[in-house]
């Protein structure tokens, strides 16, 4: 569970069908019923910004409802049925809101069977009824609307929970319409890796982002209008703030200048995420792989993929949305432990920002381990790499997979370990899933998944799931 700093905007429906007051003789039924709405909205106001235009008695009320919800833009719709709601009420507040997500909230205002049978608190439980009634016409009369539902008394923590957790999946959604992910300058094209090829289309019209292109020749553009001082600078604040092992000081130089680059050229064309791949054109015609650059543009809260690979770019963004921000690791499985059950994951640069850096350790900047680019011509030998491990606690994964009917998920929890950084010239993670590397080993067998994940370092697995829900993508628990 995440502590959101923001309040996030819902809004409340609520009411009844008024003849139960005007002609059936329970006058008194109205006051009770907005007591309850009353006391419902004191308790979400503890962690939400509330818009409620009022109590629906009939279809009108309800469509006015719906339509001034959705002019508040809130980020969520919570439909709480008070007493028995005929289905046409539903509907006309339903109608209004295009694109806002709505939750059905199964509750009533008396807590538990109070033995009270006078029939003024019997008709605070009726909105069972309705609640009850109104998934089935929902199928037969809107059978392409997407709701959630919760179920619980009015202010049990884990109904309050699990309102929350749809709120922050709906606001993620939401926020994720429009995200822009830029592809520099494509996928991979030096390996072929087909779990990661991309569909663009049925990407768009899953998730509402957009995607473009940017080239070697943006960078290098970008690269030459770097001023000396603005390299020297971000030089020395390298050496300062990292160990520096075999990279030379030239090296550093042209890192300090690829990353000065990188990064306005983010910002000027609005990127929310890149999928960067870089080779075999980037590393020779802009001297090396852009590691440091791909560092602190995540430490500003951009979404870096390698290999070009949309689907963790997208994933990173889901991520990033539902916590508050917090910096996105691109991770791959590189070596397992199965005594410990840990498997040690990363990239080999430029994949994890520096923040993300366990406290009380000093990173370093090395050479790249495995890769010698002296067979390509204008290329350092090996180019500058940060090495650190990854701050402990619990973490998330998640992996957008080109199933054969569109993008599906695949999503991990477990554990950051916490262990001293290892001398593996990458920023890395010892992750502890929650069951045995047996058992996790072979469900990523049986599903299948895209090999490279984003990984946050906040338990936001519920959140997932909602957002799946939302976003009608099948989802596989990895965990």
């Amino acid at each position: 569970m995440v502590e959101h700093k923001k309040r996030l905007r819902i809004g409340l429906y609520s009411g009844g069908i008024q003849h139960y007051w005007t002609e059936t003789g329970m006058k008194g039924l109205r006051e009770v019923l907005e007591n309850d709405i009353a006391r419902l909205i004191r308790i979400l106001e503890k962690n939400f910004v509330v818009v409620y235009p009022g109590f629906a008695a009939n279809a009108s009320d309800s469509e006015k409802i719906g339509r001034s919800i959705r002019e508040e833009q809130v980020e969520m719709a919570l439909m709480y049925h008070a007493t028995y709601l005929e289905d046409e009420m539903s509907l006309a507040f339903l109608d209004q809101l295009e694109d806002i997500f709505p939750v059905l909230f199964h509750s009533q205002g008396t807590q538990g069977l109070s033995g009270q049978l006078d029939l003024i608190n019997a008709g605070r439980s009726w909105g069972n009824n309705s609640i009850v009634q109104l998934p089935g016409t929902l199928k037969r009369l809107r059978p392409n609307l997407k709701f959630g539902y919760v179920f619980g008394n009015l202010d049990h923590s884990s109904t309050l929970e699990e309102i929350r957790e749809y709120a922050w999946a709906a606001s993620a959604v939401k926020r994720l319409r429009g995200r822009r992910v830029a592809f520099l300058p494509h996928r991979s094209s030096a390996v072929s890796m087909y779990d990661t090829y991309p569909d663009e289309a049925m990407m768009m019209a899953q998730t509402r982002i957009k995607t473009s292109y940017l080239y070697i020749e943006d960078l290098i553009t970008e690269m030459k209008k770097v001023p000396d001082a603005d390299t020297e600078a971000l030089a020395r604040e390298l050496y300062q703030k990292y160990e520096v092992i075999e990279p030379s000081e030239e090296e550093i130089r042209l890192a300090a200048k690829q990353a000065i680059a990188l990064e306005r050229l983010i910002k000027d064309r609005g990127v929310d995420a890149l999928a960067i791949d870089t080779g075999p054109g980037l590393i020779p015609y802009t001297g090396m792989i852009p590691c440091v650059g791909m560092a602190r543009l995540i430490d500003q809260g951009v979404i870096v993929s390698t290999e070009g690979d949309l689907g963790a770019a997208v994933s990173g963004l889901i991520l990033r949305e539902l916590s508050d921000g917090k910096p996105i690791q691109f991770w791959e499985h590189l070596a397992f432990d199965e005594e410990k059950n840990w498997i040690l994951g990363g990239h080999e640069g430029g994949s994890a920002g520096f923040t993300m850096a366990k406290a009380s350790t000093r990173p370093r900047l090395r050479n790249t381990q495995y890769v010698d680019f002296r067979g390509i011509p204008g290329a350092p030998h090996y180019g500058v790499v940060p090495e650190f491990i990854t701050a402990p606690g619990p973490i998330t994964l998640l992996t957008l997979f080109r199933g054969p009917s569109g993008y599906e998920m695949r999503l991990a929890s477990g554990e950051s370990v916490d262990i001293d950084p290892l001398p593996v010239h990458y920023e890395h993670t010892v992750f502890k899933p929650n069951i045995p590397l047996r058992q996790y080993f072979k469900r990523i067998a049986e599903f299948g998944v895209c090999h490279h994940f984003a990984v946050v370092y906040a338990d936001v697995a519920n959140e997932v799931e909602k957002v799946a829900e939302i976003l009608g993508m099948k989802l596989q628990h990895l965990t």
